[in-house]
């Protein structure tokens, strides 16, 4: 199993246990980076943001009972957002399982996708998750009794597995030639980039910007086509524009799951009845190029493209402006759960893929931090030459704050924001601690800002540093406007 982790994989993000000790042990041992968490929480987040910007695959290593239990809730995260995490889980010895042992517990919880159960010592089980993980964008678990690992594995080819070729777009190709529509219009979502590499999908805006035919996209898909480009529309739906998309008469749907905070709910069925899906699994920049090529589009760019964006109006969303003005344009913004979301959504103009990285579909508070280590470790092991920022709340720093250690021990150049008004958004007043001593406290640098004057300068040496920084931004609270419904 090394062999095969080591010819695929360079970075792992696990905590030891009982169940996983000789895995775990092989792993310290081996090329791959295995980088410890304070929480499994962290390492199931921090896989994802590894997933997105590598667009790769995100694996993390975690014990049986509670380590695997404490994964839940990222699991579910990169299943509502499509994020190829695979999970390898520990698992007591095959004759004690499903009898009152320690830590033994029926993990299928975690197989919210698909999930496999090792009960014998062959490769292909972990070739296949791997697979499956890979192609379908989705959290895979394998589970694996602590038993086997004394057992040798019978298929050592795991190169054989090793086909995410499989299946073409053939079909799809041939028999869309023509859109015919007086007012068609192109919807976007991140299942486009296929299993593209990252240098691929910087290509794709090129292409989308010489379509005659107006351009939309969903929020994990923002930067697929830089939104400054005349045809792109930018952000639908719930936080974006309905108008393009009621005025549309046929839309053409590529990559997007179609999920309520794209259609939303009051005029969804209006929208799902002229849509158009075309299912493309891209595996080379050559396949979409060749796809538009041969596409015949009837109609210009009919529409007007609406530049009356959201213009900040009070103390928190000012702040927020301030910081985006202020960091390079294709940084990786990663955010956690709370108004400052929907505020960075609101203000950022997105230039590239993952400009924003966010729990888009399960709301995740927590998710900030760890996703931003997963997603600098990333940039790291495939040469992304992107800044890594994190906006987060004070509500959802606080919940996996502990993954500090993790920044300072590898010293990740990552920008930490938290945007500190006291307050679960709308729902309750919260007390924090001081969060400049725990950055302290971690050997981390840090600095306090009350005027949004200040930011920049902050950021401008922080810019000209390798090492992380913790800004603390207290800020009024702030009313978010009306989303679409």
């Amino acid at each position: 199993m090394i062999d095969f982790l080591e010819k695929n994989v360079k970075t792992i993000f696990s905590y030891p246990g009982e169940q996983i000790l000789p895995l775990y042990n092989e792993i310290e041992n081996s090329s791959i980076k295995n980088i410890m968490v304070r929480d499994e929480r962290g390492a199931g987040f921090m896989a994802d943001g590894y997933a997105r910007i590598t667009n790769y695959i995100g694996v993390c290593l975690v014990t049986a009972g509670p380590g695997s239990t404490n994964l839940t809730t990222p699991i579910a995260n990169a299943y509502k957002d499509n994020s190829s995490v695979l999970a390898i889980t520990g698992r007591c010895q095959r004759k004690y399982i499903g009898k009152n042992y320690f830590q033994e517990i029926n993990m299928d919880f975690l197989n919210f996708y698909k999930g496999y159960f090792v009960d014998k010592a062959e490769i292909n089980y972990v070739a296949n998750a791997f697979n499956d993980c890979l192609t379908n964008k989705k959290p895979v678990q394998l589970n694996i009794p602590a038993d086997l690992y004394k057992e040798e594995a019978k298929d050592i080819n795991t190169n054989a597995y090793i086909d995410i070729n499989k299946g073409d777009n053939e079909d799809t190709l041939n028999d869309i030639k023509e859109i015919t529509a007086k007012k068609p219009l192109f919807l976007i979502g991140q299942g486009i980039f296929g299993t593209l590499s990252y240098k691929e999908m910087l290509k794709i805006s090129k292409i989308l910007q010489k379509i005659n035919c107006p351009i939309a996209t969903t929020f994990p898909a923002r930067g697929v086509i830089n939104e400054k480009a005349d045809n792109c529309i930018g952000l639908v739906g719930r936080r974006g524009d309905l108008k393009s998309l009621l005025e549309a008469d046929k839309i053409i749907n590529i990559g997007s799951s179609l999920s309520y905070n794209t259609y939303v709910e009051s005029v969804r069925e209006k929208l799902l009845s002229k849509t158009l899906n075309i299912n493309l699994k891209l595996k080379n920049i050559k396949e979409l190029k060749e796809f538009f090529e041969n596409l015949s589009i009837e109609n210009n760019n009919w529409i007007t493209k609406n530049n009356n964006k959201f213009s900040p109006s009070g103390d928190y969303s000012n702040k927020i402006n301030e910081i985006i003005e202020n960091i390079p344009e294709d940084a990786v913004i990663v955010t956690d759960a709370g108004k400052h979301t929907v505020f960075t959504c609101l203000l950022k103009n997105c230039i590239i893929p993952r400009n924003i990285i966010s729990s888009h579909s399960f709301g995740t508070m927590g998710f900030g931090l760890p996703a931003s280590i997963g997603v600098k470790f990333g940039t790291i092991d495939f040469n992304i030459d992107r800044e890594v920022v994190l906006i987060s709340g004070d509500g959802g720093f606080l919940m996996n704050i502990e993954e500090l250690q993790v920044v300072s021990e590898y010293d990740l150049k990552i920008l930490m924001i938290v945007m500190k008004n006291n307050n679960l958004a709308e729902f309750c007043r919260i007390k924090n601690p001081n969060f400049n001593k725990i950055a302290d406290a971690f050997g981390i640098d840090n600095c306090y800002i009350e005027k949004a004057d200040d930011i920049s300068s902050e950021i401008k040496n922080y810019l000209k540093k390798n090492k992380p920084l913790l800004i603390v931004v207290e800020t009024e609270n702030e009313s978010l406007p009306k989303p679409n419904v």
